[in-house]
């Protein structure tokens, strides 16, 4: 079993508006949720980023919430814990942005559902992913206001194994050169406006603990805008 520390931002934090990325869609514009994923590199064609997420009806669940799948068995090969949906930047799927859902509590069947509302695209030397969702996307529209809280994990890795062997670099949320450092997560609120980030967390998730620097994540944020 796999266990993790969720952190918990309770208070309305930091408000701002947020700079116009490219739109794809249509979807009405009430409650939005703005990711970004900053890396040490770049951001690698050759390389997987995914945000892992999971709505709850209350404001701080009790148990585990998404955390990185680090050796086998791999299960899927990139999250455990409890997560309902994840968005995954990949250039080997089109669009590069692809949000799925998961079919079953054990995160072994999982499906592509749409594309992030707004998304920034990937040039040469970028080293940041950004889109935006719609709430309505993961939740259904009818229960939006029974939702208190979202936990979130930015993953990265060379390689998505399958299987019980293998082995792959990767990061996450936390220091992952320490076992105590390596099943984080955040747990947002869906109550209010705000930007959360590293900073937020007192810079939960450090630089150099990869060895790589197209998977070392070095910055993050999340913004909650309600409207």
């Amino acid at each position: 079993m796999r266990f993790g520390i969720g952190l918990v931002a309770a208070a309305l934090l930091f408000c701002a508006s947020c700079a116009k990325f490219p739109s794809s869609g249509g979807l009405p514009n009430d409650k939005r949720l703005v990711f970004l994923m900053q890396v040490q590199g770049t951001i690698n064609p050759n390389y997987v980023y995914i945000v892992a997420l999971r709505p709850s009806t209350e404001p701080n669940p009790p148990d585990t919430g998404p955390i990185p799948v680090i050796a086998p068995p791999w299960g899927n090969g990139f999250v455990a814990g409890n997560a309902t949906h994840f968005v995954r930047w990949d250039v080997n799927q089109s669009p590069d942005y692809l949000l799925y859902a998961f079919q079953d509590p054990n995160l072994l069947q999982y499906f592509a559902i749409g594309v992030p509302i707004v998304y920034e695209d990937v040039l040469p030397g970028s080293k940041r992913i950004r889109f935006e969702i719609d709430l309505s996307q993961i939740i259904p529209a009818a229960m939006l206001d029974q939702y208190e809280s979202i936990q979130v994990n930015f993953l990265t890795m060379d390689v998505v194994p399958q299987g019980a062997t293998g082995s792959k670099q990767w990061d996450a949320l936390g220091n992952s050169l320490v076992p105590s450092g390596i099943n984080q997560y955040v747990t947002l609120s869906l109550r209010t406006s705000g930007i959360y980030n590293n900073q937020t967390f007192f810079d939960l998730e450090p630089q150099n603990d990869t060895t790589l620097p197209d998977l070392d994540i070095v910055d993050w944020s999340v913004e909650v805008r309600l409207q």
